[in-house]
């Protein structure tokens, strides 16, 4: 072996706090705001290239956006009704792309997202 590398855990509902939060910084994906709860130590840049080159299809052949998208809340289209090009080009996408432009953190998948994000402890 010639490398160990940790990578910080992504963790559902961080923001109250998480006992699987590591308590040393360094190792952590989060920030302790003084009030007491959490943020997100990197920043959200209004932009995302994974939107331009992957996407996560669905056992049920939906379609969303990327592995963020875990409960498939934001489905651009079904592969076993359209064929793909047609779904990657489509409004549903395009305007999905515009709102990450617009502001990537009012959409919650994007939030807890790595993209741009210092996730190598």
């Amino acid at each position: 072996m010639d490398e160990v590398r940790f990578k910080t855990a992504q963790v559902y509902d961080f923001e109250n706090g998480n006992p699987l939060i590591p308590t040393v910084e360094k190792y952590a994906r989060y920030k302790q705001n003084p009030n007491g709860t959490y943020k997100i130590k990197s920043s959200l840049d209004d932009n995302c290239r994974k939107l331009w080159h992957s996407c996560v299809i669905t056992w049920n052949g939906n379609v969303v956006p990327c592995c963020f998208d875990k409960d498939a809340k934001y489905v651009m289209g079904n592969v076993q009704q359209n064929n793909f090009e047609s779904i990657w080009n489509n409004d549903a996408y395009k305007n999905f792309r515009q709102s990450l432009f617009a502001s990537r953190k009012s959409i919650d998948i994007c939030t807890n997202c790595t993209e741009g994000a210092q996730v190598w402890a």
